[in-house]
């Protein structure tokens, strides 16, 4: 029995010790990127029966078995795949897991099993492969084809995203239908629209007061914009906008807020037309032949224009009808005798976002009273009713297209732009990594994968914060960050060790009482063997 005391203290020696190691090396990694700290569990040895249990019978009601248990071992020693905390450091290229997963490494060029760690320091190197710099391994994922599109299948493989890469540049595409050096029928969506923000309407009373229509004028309008060819070189086009003076010239102008048509006499409406001839030229010579647009410019601004109309001499009774806002009449009043006449004037403001147009022939405007007379003269009424209400006339220009005055067009964008040169990255949650280049444009250059395991406490250890899968690990599970079970990925910041210092420490005064009562059992032993030994003296 002394001589197995003596072997059971040395298996608790020995297990203690290894736990102590294990305590030790945890502390030893507590500022160690994507360090996980593991845990000693034991379990008891064998046992050695002194005697056998037996069954009960009559005369006795069974007899239990004794056992010596023959010291203690390690059952285990577990990874916490715990969260760690994450540390700043602004570097781009360094990333941390935020959630579970692990990044990939693998020698350049698949030459090697991956590797799978949580210590996301990274950075590019001369041949601008992404890399983890203290082992050389290269980090795995998809790059994305030229048209930043990408196709997450297959192994991941070694992601070269060279700083310096040239963007192929891109010609403008004038609309689709225009190319260089021949004729087309379509130019620039030139788009400057407008809201109005008046719906009331009154109702004209008796009458429709006229005055002759006064043609369409305007002026050419020109603007310029840089555009590109599929080479890179930019190009300057100035747009001249001129518009076609072949209007509506019949009819009255009236201010109409539907559709911009007028009324000739008979009260005919017609609808106007509203053409502008475009013409592009470059500064280095090259122009477009034959292109016209039968689209609208939509202006804004505010304008008010009036219309004043003349009403003929005439002797006898100037009469009044009054009408309320909706349209119902009211009363009537007259005066008798002459009449000098009034000066009818109607004012409509036209709220659009761009330019200053001004009414144009096709409008339309309703007018509260009527007279008869000599123009510039004004007739009060003297009898009867109330006076007419006064009140704004609301105008709803949704569907104008003609206007006149001093337009203005602003091409508000171009697809073209020119060759770019990458200089700096960025890396999203999802590991996408996208290329800022110097003519201002972005591309996805390719995304890094990320990997996880159905049993993570069976990955083997193989220092540098990486694991190597096991038969009882399972296949590695490839995936996206942020997507399914996988956590997202955090630019700019690595992931710290998850060892809390105050359990290392618990644990090590545990661990340190254990060593010492063990080897205070194998001092017991020895002395009761001396105590054996002194009884043949």
């Amino acid at each position: 029995m002394a001589f197995d005391s003596l072997f059971i203290g040395v298996t608790g020696l020995e297990s203690y010790q290894n736990q102590i190691d294990t305590i030790s090396n945890n502390i030893a990694n507590v500022g160690t990127t994507g360090f996980k700290g593991q845990d000693v569990n034991f379990q008891d040895l064998m046992y050695q029966a002194q005697s056998f249990a037996t069954a009960p019978t009559q005369s006795t009601g069974g007899v239990n078995g004794v056992d010596n248990g023959l010291g203690v071992k390690i059952a285990s020693i577990d990874t916490d795949f715990a969260q760690g905390g994450l540390k700043t450091t602004g570097v781009n290229t360094n990333l941390a897991m935020n959630g579970d997963g692990f990044f990939i490494l693998r020698k350049p060029n698949g030459n090697s099993a991956p590797l799978y760690t949580r210590n996301g320091d990274f950075s590019l190197n001369s041949s601008g492969l992404l890399y983890d710099g203290s082992n050389g391994m290269a980090v795995q994922g998809y790059m994305a084809d030229k048209n930043g599109n990408i196709t997450q299948t297959g192994t991941p493989g070694d992601m070269t995203i060279p700083l310096g890469l040239t963007s192929q540049a891109v010609g403008t595409g004038l609309n689709g239908k225009l190319k260089f050096g021949a004729a087309g029928d379509q130019v620039f969506d030139v788009s400057m629209g407008g809201t109005l923000d008046q719906t009331q309407w009154i109702k004209e009373a008796q009458g429709l007061q006229q005055a002759p229509p006064t043609p369409g004028t305007g002026q050419p309008y020109t603007i310029s914009t840089t555009v590109y060819d599929s080479l890179g070189n930019g190009h300057l086009a100035q747009i001249t906008y001129t518009p076609d003076a072949a209007g509506a010239s019949a009819g009255p102008p009236a201010v109409n807020g539907l559709p911009n048509q007028v009324a000739d006499s008979s009260g005919t409406l017609h609808t106007v037309a509203s053409r502008w001839k475009v013409s592009v030229s470059f500064a280095d010579g090259t122009t477009f032949d034959a292109i016209q647009t039968p689209g609208s410019i939509n202006g804004a601004g505010v304008v008010t224009p009036a219309v004043t109309t003349a009403a003929p001499v005439s002797n006898g009774t100037v009469g009044f009808a009054y009408f309320d806002q909706n349209g119902q009449y009211v009363n009537t009043s007259s005066i008798e005798g002459a009449a000098p006449g009034q000066n009818i004037t109607g004012a409509a403001n036209v709220h659009v976002n761009n330019g200053a147009p001004a009414l144009a022939n096709g409008n339309q405007l309703n007018i509260r009273g009527w007279g008869t007379g000599n123009t510039n003269n004004s007739v009060a009424p003297t009898a009867g009713g109330p006076a007419p209400q006064t009140g704004p006339i609301g105008l709803d220009f949704h569907q104008t297209t003609s206007l006149s005055g001093t337009p203005s067009a602003n091409v508000i964008a171009q697809n073209g732009f020119a060759a770019g040169i990458l200089s700096n990255i960025t890396i999203g949650q999802d590991g996408s990594i996208s290329g800022a280049f110097s003519n201002g444009q972005t591309a996805v250059l390719g995304r890094v994968a990320v990997a996880t395991f159905q049993n993570e406490q069976g990955l083997s250890r193989v220092g540098g914060s990486d694991f190597a899968a096991t038969a009882n690990s399972g296949l590695a599970q490839v995936g996206t960050a942020g997507v399914g079970r996988f956590g997202t990925m955090v630019s700019g910041s690595l992931e710290q060790s998850n060892v809390s210092i105050a359990d290392e420490f618990t644990k090590m005064i545990a661990a340190q009482n254990a060593y010492q009562a063990n080897s205070k059992s194998i001092t017991t032993a020895s002395e009761d063997m001396q105590t054996v030994i002194q009884l043949i003296r």
